[in-house]
């Protein structure tokens, strides 16, 4: 096998730069992610009848808002963590019930699995780079309401009320989401993709299915370090 004595000092350079590089020797052994999650998401319900199509109740479309802490304590290798994850979000028509209506008020509770992985590359001691994965149980609660862009006495006006009077309903079921962040030291900015589906516990709606994409803003806070 041949050798090539002159690419030694490069190696060595190579090598002298990761070992000084903090976020290239490990990632965060214990910290804390708080973020404000806010998407642009899809709720679709089955059951739910096909004579008020139109109004939301099958598929309805609109911001879902809340808040998420994942906490990750153990490491697998360098750059990969483990940890939990648990939220809230809430769902409500085109801008969450404040124009033009909403036919469910849908509130959901996650709790469950989140691994994060660090790109030492792309990182150093003030920015870092994580791709991350929540694997999750859901609970749903449902409130129906009137219907999107439904007029008070407006058309179908007693099917409206028949359908907010019958179609609330609770639900169970899972969550997968996944996220692109950059970390600004303590700052975290993110872009995720979600899907959670659930099946309803009670009353005439017996699947619900939730996708949204949006970004997750918020912050860092470390408690113990792998360097």
């Amino acid at each position: 096998m041949t050798r090539h004595p002159h690419h030694a000092p490069a190696l060595a350079a190579l090598a002298l730069w990761l070992l000084a590089t903090p976020t290239a020797r490990a990632d965060d052994l214990v910290d804390l992610e708080l973020t404000l999650p806010l998407a642009l998401a899809e709720r679709s319900s089955t059951g739910t009848g096909a004579e008020l199509a139109g109004y939301g109740y099958d598929v309805e479309s609109g911001l879902i808002a809340g808040g998420e802490a994942r906490l990750y304590a153990r490491g697998f290798g360098r750059y990969l963590r483990i940890g939990v994850a648990v939220g809230a979000q809430h769902h409500a028509g085109p801008l969450l019930g404040l124009v033009d209506g909403h036919a469910f008020r849908t509130t959901v509770v996650d709790a469950g699995v989140a691994v994060r992985t660090l790109f030492p590359c792309m990182s150093n001691r003030d920015m870092r780079w994580h791709l991350a994965g929540v694997l999750a149980m859901s609970g749903v609660v449902a409130d129906a309401g009137e219907g999107v862009g439904a007029i008070p006495n407006g058309p179908r006006y007693v099917e409206r009320v028949r359908a907010s009077e019958s179609l609330d309903h609770g639900g169970l079921g899972w969550r997968l989401g996944v996220d692109l962040s950059v970390h600004l030291q303590s700052f975290v900015v993110g872009l995720a993709l979600g899907v959670r589906q659930y099946f309803g516990l009670e009353g005439p709606v017996s699947r619900g299915l939730l996708t949204d994409v949006g970004l997750r803003l918020g912050g860092r806070i470390d408690f113990a370090d792998g360097d």
